[in-house]
């Protein structure tokens, strides 16, 4: 039976009193579920369906279940329902990486009233996420979606996964390429996204010496949560996999389960592979996912798009040696004619 879609616009980012006092009385017993977690299965299915219904889902999103394929809907316009910048630097040229040495004259200043745009988010997500020890690589666009309607993308602004948008963060005359949230848009305004922690979500939905609540979820259906750990520790990259990932309890989940976590110590600061079952197309978040088009480039090579996404492969970051060989082509004409991230 597949549930009646439910619009969460009665929740604000804090949540409700009463969410708020349920999850402090988890948090007092996240230190004993911890220990209670040794005794079981680390990586046993845990259905998230009831945390997904829970979560403080911001207006605008609009969450389905589907009980029967073990599934649920999200849905938003892409616009975040927290404040962001007036203003935003966006680059003349997107391919011309990094933006942090570039002069105020690569940028051109856009005014997010008149620049954001809404783009339809639709994806279906596991509610019965699965552990595997092979991990997947993620790719650029969406790889999972936040409470307040927007999306998450991982670390990078290129395909070769060496321009670290937070670190690639440039600002002129009080106008800055990544906002204080640490999102910003693609360059044509829409599918607003994170590549850090949500400031403007963590800020006011954590509370001090208690773990960060859930705010979002990723495409493998595991949950993610801002650097908030066991008694409100500061979560870094060194207590976590390779996957910016562990196990243990979390207000949602007191019995303990794989989730993630976005920090802000170094890089990675989000999510650079997924640990759960998860079906990627290469290079491609998904529909409306603010992936590449690779259509323009095909044409400059003389090649179908189909060939050029196959020869590119599943591999982050890709082989463009190798992919260059296949298609007849050098690797630098392939690296020039590769659409920069949100130019369609």
């Amino acid at each position: 039976m597949k549930r009646t879609p439910r619009q969460f616009n009665r929740r604000s980012l804090s949540g409700t009193v009463a969410a708020l006092i349920a999850v402090a009385v988890v948090g007092v017993n996240l230190d004993s579920a911890t220990a209670q977690d040794a005794d079981r299965s680390a990586y046993d299915i845990v259905d998230t369906t009831a945390a997904v219904e829970s979560a403080n889902w911001s207006e605008g999103v609009t969450i389905t279940v589907d009980d029967e394929a073990n599934t649920f809907r999200f849905e938003s316009n892409g616009i975040p329902s927290h404040g962001f910048a007036e203003q935003y630097l966006i680059p003349n040229n997107p391919n011309d990486q990094p933006f942090s040495d570039k002069p105020a004259s690569d940028f051109t200043v856009a005014n997010s009233a008149d620049y954001f745009t809404e783009s339809t988010v639709e994806t279906d997500i596991t509610t019965l996420p699965t552990y595997v020890d092979t991990v997947t690589d993620t790719t650029l666009g969406r790889i999972g979606v936040v409470i307040s309607g927007a999306q998450l993308f991982n670390d990078y602004e290129n395909f070769e996964r060496t321009n670290v948008a937070l670190n690639d963060q440039v600002t002129h005359d009080h106008v800055s390429f990544v906002d204080e949230c640490n999102g910003h848009t693609l360059v044509d305004g829409t599918s607003y996204h994170y590549h850090g922690v949500p400031l403007c979500i963590t800020e006011t939905l954590d509370q001090t010496g208690e773990h960060s609540l859930m705010i979002g979820v990723l495409e493998d259906g595991f949950p993610v949560y801002g650097n908030q750990g066991e008694s409100g520790a500061t979560v870094t990259n060194a207590d976590l996999d390779e996957c910016s990932g562990h196990v243990g309890a979390t207000p949602e989940f007191p019995d303990g389960i794989y989730h993630y976590h976005l920090t802000a110590d170094e890089a990675p600061y989000t999510i650079d592979c997924y640990h759960g079952e998860v079906e990627v197309t290469a290079m491609q978040g998904g529909p409306d996912g603010g992936a590449p088009d690779f259509s323009t480039a095909a044409t400059a090579l003389g090649v179908s798009e189909a060939a050029l996404i196959a020869a590119l492969g599943g591999s982050m970051p890709p082989d463009f040696d190798a992919a260059a060989q296949e298609l007849g082509i050098s690797a630098d004409e392939l690296r020039n004619a590769m659409p920069a991230p949100g130019v369609r």
